[in-house]
C-alpha cells in the first residue's frame, strides 16, 4: 500500500525559495509528531459533509457519511447487528455488494476487516460491516417545495436511516461518529479541526482548540491549562498530572492539555503556528495531498497552498449570498452543489488561466480528498467535492489575486458551456438559487 502523505505546515510571507525548504522541513517534524494518530478513514473511503440547504444562501452541517473513492455513499444493514457479522449474502449481496478492502488493508482505530467467503475481507465501520447499493442512491432531499422552517424542524434530516437516505427498510447511510467511541472528560468535546487536519479536542463550551505538550515543555503565559476538576478521575486515555501551584491537568496519552489565548474563534489553530513542538490534541489524523501546503501568511492566513507558493481555489454556480463572504465562516460550497459542477465548470480556454491541481497517478482518494477525472483523462484533486485550481496571475506566496472572481455565462453557441451547470436545478430551492449567471471563485475555504 502507498504511504500517505503528511500535511504540511508553511511559513509567513518570506520568499518564495525560503517557503518551499520550510514547508519541507516542517512537514517531517509534523510526520515524526503525529505517527502514532491514526488516519480518520483507510485509503478509498472519504467523508462528505451532509447539508441543510434552506431557500436562501444558507446551508446547515448536520452530520457526516461514509462513501467510497468516489464518494458515492456506504451502507449498513440493521440486521449484521443482530448476527455480529454480515448477514446480506446470496441475492442480497447483489442488491448491497459489501464494500471489500485491498488485500494489503489493515485494521486500525474504528476501521476493522469482516471474513467473508473465499477469503475476500469486507471493511467495517465501529463493528458495522459496510456495502455499497447497486440502484440508483437516494439524493438525501427533501421533497420539492419544503420551506426552510419544514427543512428546519424535519427530523429526517438527522436520521441517516431515513427514508431520504435510505434505499431499503433496514438499511442506514453509514455515519462517521468518531465520538461514539471515545470517551472523554467532561468540558471535553471532539470534532472536526480542518487547519489542524484532523479529528481533536475542543473545549466544550468555547470551541477552542486543545493542544498537547510534553510534560518538559516551558510553556509562556499564552498556554492555559485544561484543568482538571479537584474531584475528577483518570477516564479513557485521559489522566490527571498535579501542578506546582497545586492545580490538576488533564492530559491524554501523557501529553499535557492546554489551549492558546491566540485562538480567538472555534476552529482557530494559531497555537500550532506559533511555538514549535505543540500539535493539536488529535485522536484522527485526515490524508492530505503532497502538494498541498497550509500557510499562515500576515493579514491573510491560515490559506491552502501548492508546495510552490500558489493559493488554491474553488470553482461553484452562482448563488445568491448576501454579505460576509469573506468573514471566517462567511462562505461555504454545499457538497452536492460543488458536486455538480465539478471538472465542466472550467474547460479549453478556462485552465489557461486557472490551472487545476494536478493529481498523480497512483492518487487515491481518502477522508476530504477526492480524485476527479478531467475530459481530457489527467486527474485533478479536488478537497470536499470541490476541484481545485491555482490563478495563473498569482506570483508571490500570499497573492490572491483569483478570489472573489465573477465569471458570467450567456452560453455559446457551440454548446461547451452548459447553462445547467452554472445554475443547477435544486428542487424546493428559491429561484435565486435556480438561476444565475455563471461562476464564482472563491479561495479552498478550511472553515467549512
Amino acid at each position: 500500500m502507498k504511504k500517505r502523505a503528511e500535511l504540511s505546515y508553511g511559513p509567513g510571507a518570506i520568499g518564495l525559495t525560503a517557503v518551499i525548504a520550510l514547508a519541507a522541513s516542517m512537514a517531517g517534524y509534523a510526520g515524526r509528531a503525529s505517527d502514532s494518530v491514526p488516519y480518520s478513514t483507510p485509503e478509498g473511503i472519504t467523508l462528505i459533509d451532509v447539508t441543510k440547504i434552506y431557500d436562501s444562501s444558507t446551508d446547515q452541517f448536520m452530520w457526516r457519511r461514509l462513501g467510497d473513492e468516489n464518494a458515492k455513499p456506504l451502507y449498513t444493514f440493521d440486521q449484521d447487528m443482530k448476527s455480529g457479522k454480515s448477514a446480506c449474502t446470496d441475492e442480497c449481496a447483489k442488491e448491497f455488494p459489501p464494500f471489500v478492502a485491498d488485500k494489503q488493508a489493515k485494521p486500525s482505530g474504528d476501521w476493522s476487516l469482516v471474513s467473508r467467503d473465499k477469503g475476500v475481507k469486507q471493511w467495517a465501520y465501529q463493528g458495522k460491516p459496510l456495502y455499497r447499493y447497486s440502484g440508483e442512491d437516494p439524493d438525501g432531499a427533501p421533497v420539492a417545495g419544503s420551506t426552510a422552517t419544514a427543512v428546519a424542524e424535519n427530523p429526517e434530516w438527522r436520521d441517516p436511516g431515513s427514508k431520504i437516505y435510505s434505499p431499503k427498510t433496514g438499511w442506514k447511510r453509514a455515519a462517521f461518529t468518531p465520538e461514539k467511541t471515545m470517551t472523554v472528560p467532561s468540558g471535553i468535546a471532539l470534532q472536526s479541526l480542518a487547519i489542524a487536519n484532523g479529528f481533536g479536542f475542543v473545549d466544550a463550551m468555547t470551541g477552542r482548540t486543545i493542544y498537547a505538550a510534553p510534560a518538559s515543555k516551558k510553556l509562556s503565559s499564552d498556554w492555559m491549562p485544561v484543568y482538571a476538576p479537584g474531584l475528577g478521575l483518570p477516564v479513557g486515555d485521559f489522566s490527571i498530572v498535579g501542578r506546582a501551584d497545586g492545580t490538576r491537568q488533564w492530559a491524554y496519552r501523557k501529553q499535557n492539555l492546554y489551549t492558546f489565548r491566540g485562538d480567538y474563534s472555534a476552529g482557530d489553530a494559531s497555537g500550532m503556528f506559533g511555538e514549535k513542538g505543540l500539535q493539536a490534541a488529535l485522536v484522527y489524523r485526515n490524508f492530505h495531498p503532497s502538494n498541498i501546503v497550509i500557510n499562515v501568511l500576515p493579514g491573510r492566513g491560515p490559506l491552502m497552498m501548492t508546495a510552490d507558493g500558489k493559493s488554491v481555489y474553488t470553482q461553484a454556480r452562482y448563488n445568491l449570498q448576501y454579505g460576509g463572504r469573506e468573514t471566517r465562516t462567511g462562505y461555504s460550497i454545499p457538497y452536492n452543489f460543488a458536486k455538480a459542477v465539478g471538472t465542466r465548470g472550467c474547460v479549453d480556454e478556462c485552465t489557461q488561466r486557472w490551472i487545476p491541481v494536478a493529481a498523480p497517478n497512483d492518487s487515491q482518494a481518502s477522508g476530504f480528498w477526492e480524485v476527479a477525472m478531467r475530459a481530457d483523462g489527467t486527474r485533478q484533486w479536488a478537497y470536499k467535492g470541490s476541484p481545485l485550481y491555482t490563478y495563473v496571475d498569482d506570483k508571490e506566496p500570499g497573492d490572491i489575486g483569483g478570489n472573489n472572481r465573477h465569471v458570467i455565462v450567456y452560453g455559446d453557441p457551440e454548446g461547451k458551456v452548459s447553462l445547467a451547470v452554472t445554475a443547477g436545478n435544486n428542487a424546493g430551492a428559491s429561484r435565486a438559487m435556480q438561476a444565475g449567471s455563471g461562476f464564482y471563485w472563491h479561495l479552498a475555504s478550511l472553515f467549512y
